[in-house]
């Protein structure tokens, strides 16, 4: 998926704008010198390990060069490849090093192993040659054609640079043959015979080298290109769904992760310009929003194609709907933090004029968030929900936009019913996801999307604490059922209200910041250095 755009902080960049050759181009290219340098220091140390093994097998297996010409200082040549290797190895290590700079160094190792080939292959081999003897299986194509045509293409320098480089390395065997041949024996090769013989072979490979370095250096940018998000480039796919898909990641200038979230224009429906232009506005709020139970927007925009994406914080955790997966129910004291922390992103949220209308366990995220333990975020502030259309999914824990917008299982009876939404169907939502907490169901289950819009709107609920194996305080228990009620002025009236609900409610012990940091020691043990970030998922 090609995807460019210049990001903003506070407004969406301009549809089609594509990156000039300014910034953008000098980011592509130090991009591709990061990579040759990864690629040469990869060269060099495979370079020193065959010349090491080479030379170990002629040495310890036929005890001398199985070459009648040859001499103890041909052991030089071969010393010198390794140690130049190993020096170009250590130097791509570096990490202060200019790329750049390494790049160059690399054309000129090039260079200098194409010359150290040569010599040994042609060190001694005219000595006391006759005219009329010169052997000509002796100056066939040696290994130097192979290794500039797998240099080039396995270090993607700058196509010039490589030009210089192959054009130097192609004269490696004739200055070599010419450096020793006698000047009796000048005559015996004519200039047309030397050139085909010692020089046209090399300018061939050199010529089909260089194709190759300009292709593979081309593709090297449009590929880079096809994964930059103005400041982000798009490093792995995290996941997908109905709508799009969520990608790790980095920003150029910040050492920061992200996950940008593509929405694909076939998802939206209706006019693009219309959508575009709700889906800016719709972000400006989003972005606005400061609580810290709601996860960050950073940046938002269009690609070329108008494909719509969001850059949000990454995320180091798990949603809610995996957490009851894998672990099962949670205990009151646990649930009832976890749902505090959603009161707070919704409190804000509804201030603002916001409504979620999909909050459910696959948009609530727990997480480790700098040393704080299950803190959590709330995910899709309506950035796309509000737009959705046309796709269908049968699922009922999947959003199905055909019906309504929002998520069946979730669905407050005024959104089934094709009623007015206010922020009231947010803390339905929430008792929904309050009883999936507490006892690892769905309020109500159906294989039938209609049966359970039907039953949203129409039957009444199961209490919580008539499914748990232990019983839950009675306060909790009645706060989910008053959540789950069918007209809206019987719930709490805001999302303040409730988090002040669930404060009041009597547990049997707190949840503290050491229970949860010994939950996630137990069962999410790694951490960076390499820690394994759970991604925030594409959703539905």
């Amino acid at each position: 998926m090609r995807a460019r755009a210049d990001l903003l902080l506070t407004k969406t960049a301009p549809p089609s704008r594509r990156p000039g050759p300014g910034r953008s181009g000098d980011r592509v290219a130090d991009d591709l010198r990061r990579q040759a340098v990864r690629r040469l220091a990869a060269v060099a140390w495979l370079t020193l390990l065959g010349q090491l093994v080479v030379w170990l097998a002629v040495n310890l297996v036929q005890g001398t060069l199985a070459d009648e010409f040859a001499t103890p200082l041909q052991w030089g040549f071969p010393i010198g490849v390794m140690a130049a290797s190993a020096g170009i190895g250590l130097l791509a290590r570096r990490e202060r090093a200019d790329p750049a700079f390494i790049v160059r160094l690399g054309l000129v190792y090039q260079v200098a192993i194409s010359f150290a080939i040569a010599a040994g292959t042609y060190f001694g081999a005219f000595t006391n040659v006759r005219p009329d003897a010169i052997r000509f299986d002796r100056v066939g194509l040696t290994f130097v054609g192979p290794w500039m045509l797998i240099f080039s293409v396995l270090v993607p320098a700058p196509p010039r640079e490589a030009l210089v480089a192959l054009l130097a390395s192609a004269t490696a065997v004739p200055l070599t043959y010419l450096a020793q041949v006698p000047s009796r024996l000048a005559p015996a090769l004519p200039p047309s015979v030397f050139a085909l013989v010692f020089f046209l072979p090399y300018l061939t490979v050199a010529g089909m080298a260089y194709v190759a370095a300009r292709i593979v250096h081309r593709l090297g940018v449009e590929v880079r290109r096809a994964y930059e998000l103005g400041s982000y480039r798009l490093e792995g796919l995290l996941g997908h769904g109905g709508m799009g898909e969520v990608w790790l990641a980095s920003h150029r200038m910040l050492a920061r992760a992200a996950a940008i979230k593509l929405i694909r224009p076939e998802s939206l429906g209706g006019d693009s310009d219309v959508v575009s232009a709700r889906f800016e506005r719709e972000a400006q709020a989003i972005a606005s929003l400061q609580s810290p139970n709601t996860v960050a927007l950073y940046d938002f925009g269009s690609t070329e194609n108008g494909t719509l994406f969001y850059v949000m914080e990454l995320l180091d955790g798990v949603d809610l709907e995996e957490l009851v997966r894998q672990h099962g129910p949670l205990p009151p004291e646990r649930a009832v933090h976890i749902l505090r922390q959603a009161c707070t992103s919704l409190a804000e949220a509804h201030a603002r004029g916001i409504i979620h209308r999909d909050i459910k366990p696959a948009n609530i995220y727990l997480c480790r968030y700098a040393l704080q333990h299950d803190v959590v975020k709330v995910l899709d502030f309506g950035l796309a929900k509000r737009l959705e259309s046309e796709a269908v999914v049968a699922d009922a824990r999947v959003t199905h936009p055909e019906v309504v917008a929002g998520t069946p299982a979730y669905l407050a009876p005024e959104i089934a019913m094709g009623g007015a939404v206010d922020p009231r169907a947010d803390l339905y939502a929430l008792g929904c996801v309050a009883f999936w907490l507490l006892t690892g169901r769905l309020v109500f289950e159906s294989a039938s999307v209609g049966a359970l819009l039907v039953a949203h709107a129409r039957e009444a609920p199961r209490r919580p604490g008539s499914l748990t194996a232990s019983p839950l305080p009675e306060a909790l228990d009645q706060l989910v059922v008053d959540c789950l009620a069918k007209d809206p002025a019987a719930r709490p009236h805001s999302a303040a209200a409730l988090a002040e609900r669930l404060v009041a409610v009597p547990l049997p012990r707190p949840w503290t910041e050491s229970l949860a940091s010994e939950w996630w020691d137990a069962n999410h043990p790694t951490r960076s250095g390499g820690r394994e970030r759970t991604p925030i998922h594409a959703g539905a």
